[in-house]
């Protein structure tokens, strides 16, 4: 069997969901997984008769199953990349989006590697803590969720990673904050989407990705910010910094909350031009 022919047959399969372009880009990934060559090997191999390409034809065509589903292609393979690094992910935690990439970036641009005290609120896969504790290996980073099995999942990626973060798995909306230290930056990407927003996003994000690590009630949409307000006017240290990622339709109404409770409020655009970020401190 030609691998070309798997190819085409994903190429057709398809074609209602994504476009020729990402079905290609999707195609050698899974065959990168399942046949352990890589990308640039596979494409010259397209016209060639493999033994591995029949024997493992059912793996292709299982993992097609899933993608006809809607299922993620991040899920599907079991990992993802995040600021140029793998982790691993599963239907427990959502899947690292650029716009966190960005936020992330937006710390690092700021500070220097210096004996920070960090936490990260909804830490999911534990791409944020991760990635700042490996560009700030001096910083003491806590990462906090309320789901045991996305707890799991940011352990696997730190062991992974050989980094050391201290995860509390609790409920941050009901917490007691007494017995968290005091932080120079609180950093999340909490759930912010209305539920009437559902029926506008991708069937692959409602029908897979945890609901409570994206969707919070319409008529409380900013309850997690909140929450981050009082967990900084307990806990942030006198020159702390906050920063969180935002619904673009709710940017105004988060930026008043935070302008409302500290004296710099800044508001970010994202690469897209949307307002997605903020930054807040006294």
């Amino acid at each position: 069997m030609k691998l070309l022919e798997l190819q085409n047959t994903y190429q057709k399969e398809l074609q209602s969901i994504y476009s020729s372009s990402e079905i290609d880009r999707i195609f050698f990934w899974i065959a990168e997984k399942i046949l352990d060559k890589p990308e640039h090997i596979l494409r010259l191999a397209l016209e060639e008769e493999w033994w591995e390409f029949e024997e493992k034809k059912n793996q292709f065509l299982f993992k097609l199953v899933l993608l006809k589903d809607h299922t993620p292609i991040q899920y599907i393979l079991g990992e993802t990349e995040f600021y140029g690094m793998k982790f691993f992910v599963n239907e427990n935690v959502l899947i690292p989006r650029p716009e966190t990439e960005e936020l992330v970036e937006w710390i690092l641009n700021d500070v220097k590697n210096a004996e920070l005290k960090i936490i990260d609120i909804g830490t999911g896969s534990g791409c944020i803590p991760i990635v700042l504790k490996k560009n700030l290996p001096n910083a003491s980073v806590w990462a906090m969720d309320f789901s045991e099995k996305a707890i799991e999942t940011a352990q696997i990626n730190a062991d992974y990673h050989q980094t050391d973060i201290q995860f509390i798995q609790n409920d941050f909306l009901t917490m007691d904050f007494k017995e968290l230290p005091e932080f120079d930056i609180i950093v999340s990407n909490p759930p912010y989407i209305g539920e009437t927003e559902k029926s506008e996003m991708d069937e692959n994000v409602v029908k897979f990705e945890p609901h409570s690590a994206l969707f919070v009630p319409d008529q409380n949409a900013l309850v997690f910010y909140e929450k981050i307000i009082e967990l900084a006017k307990n806990n942030l240290k006198p020159n702390g910094k906050i920063y969180v990622e935002i619904n673009q339709n709710l940017a105004q109404e988060a930026k008043e909350l935070f302008q409302n409770n500290f004296k710099n409020t800044e508001l970010k655009k994202d690469i897209s031009g949307n307002f997605r970020m903020i930054k807040s401190f006294n």
